[in-house]
């Protein structure tokens, strides 16, 4: 069996402590991970990894599902079906397979809105303005063990 940790959140916003309690609730995803060796070289600080978590932001307009598709100890590329004011700073929940990481952000970029057959997303960059040590420390492994 694994370890078991408790972890202490403090929610700033209405309706946080829901988010979390949702994605306690909830079947935890299965963790999706892909080789990282995609796109054109970039000059970046952190390396990043594919990988698909759901996620809920906590924004001034309510709360918005969305799957990250890259993770860097930096920030996440995200697709949700709706978008989030752009100069929105806003608490994100990533499910992954073996723990809930809490983060704040900002929007760095977003490409708007796109199709893909029936379904349309809006695809953006984000910045993690802040988080806990351990959940760096976690994300760090993730991220080493899948680039």
């Amino acid at each position: 069996m694994g370890t078991q940790q408790r972890v202490w959140f403090t929610f700033h916003r209405a309706g946080e402590q829901e988010v979390v309690k949702q994605f306690i609730n909830r079947p935890v995803a299965k963790l999706s991970v892909l080789f990282s060796g995609f796109g054109s070289p970039e000059n970046r600080r952190h390396a990043r990894a594919r990988i698909k978590w759901p996620v809920v932001m906590t924004t001034s307009n309510g709360l918005i599902d969305g799957q990250t598709h890259n993770v860097s100890l930096g920030g996440a590329f995200i697709r949700c079906p709706e978008k989030p004011d752009l100069e929105d700073n806003f608490r994100l929940v990533m499910s992954t397979k073996d723990r809930l990481v809490l983060v704040n952000a900002e929007i760095v970029w977003s490409n708007g809105r796109k199709s893909e057959g029936k379904s349309t997303y809006h695809e953006m960059g984000i910045r993690f303005t802040k988080i806990s040590s351990n959940d760096r420390s976690f994300l760090s492994g993730v991220i080493s063990n899948h680039t």
